[in-house]
């Protein structure tokens, strides 16, 4: 197994273990993740998904080269990297929170999983970077999320330099939302986890599913989805309970928990 995977109540850590490799991407572990991300998934008492890696040099170095150098003609090469891709994509569609707890040498394919998470927390000796030119690639798939994550220039600045960021400069571009002394990652990941699943599990399904939704649409159209979402959160059980726990002075007792 490439992965490791530990729940603890509604809370699910999937932890990359490939330390020998800097938890690169191979084969494997790009379908070990897609499958345990869309198996909790279809898991309604799962809240929240951190993904880790073991070790304690890099929280993903990006493609396994190795395997990279073997694959055997375009065809093999489209099905490594679309599997980056389908990974990508059933992060981003998870209806639970996905919190990347990053570390160390944050690279490549690496910085584009926690890009494509929902948060990040990241210990104080993380260093992210798109250093691939350097190598005769270039990261097409993962551009995608950083750029979404950190903007067009500053994406375009890491993908034509190759350069490695310190975690300090990741903070003010916006890619974090946690840094933390490197020994408190684990905890702070999990207590992050547990501060932002403790409302309405049916509201705050509904609430990433817009938020996720308005990223790609028009100002105006994204004014008349949420207009439309909105109403039909406030249609909900946990909607009704909320308001009349607050008028009540008391705390609401969520249907969906």
């Amino acid at each position: 197994m490439a992965i490791r995977q530990t729940r603890d109540d509604a809370i699910v850590e999937l932890a990359i273990d490939r330390p020998a490799a800097r938890n690169a991407l191979n084969t494997e572990t790009i379908a070990e993740l897609t499958q345990a991300f869309s198996h909790w998934a279809q898991d309604p008492t799962v809240h929240a998904v951190i993904l880790t890696g073991t070790g304690d040099r890099a929280f993903c170095a990006g493609a396994d080269l190795k395997e990279v150098q073997q694959l055997d003609g375009v065809e093999a090469r489209r099905r490594y990297f679309g599997g980056v891709a389908s990974l990508l994509d059933t992060m981003a569609m998870a209806p639970q929170l996905v919190i990347a707890a990053i570390f160390g040498y944050t690279l490549a394919g690496g910085m584009g999983l926690a890009a494509g998470a929902d948060f990040v927390v990241a210990a104080d000796d993380t260093r992210g970077g798109l250093p691939e030119i350097n190598i005769g690639l270039f990261p097409m798939v993962v551009m995608a999320p950083i750029e979404r994550a950190i903007g067009p220039r500053r994406t375009l600045e890491l993908v034509m330099s190759g350069q490695l960021v310190d975690v300090s400069t990741l903070d003010r571009w916006g890619f974090c939302n946690r840094v933390v002394p490197k020994d408190q990652l684990h905890a702070e990941a999990w207590r992050f986890a547990r501060e932002i699943t403790s409302g309405s599990a049916a509201i705050r399904r509904l609430g990433k599913e817009a938020w996720r939704t308005v990223q790609d649409l028009p100002y105006r159209n994204a004014l008349q989805y949420l207009h439309n979402m909105v109403s039909l959160v406030a249609m909900t059980e946990d909607s009704a309970e909320g308001v009349a726990a607050f008028l009540a002075h008391r705390d609401p007792k969520w249907r969906h928990q």
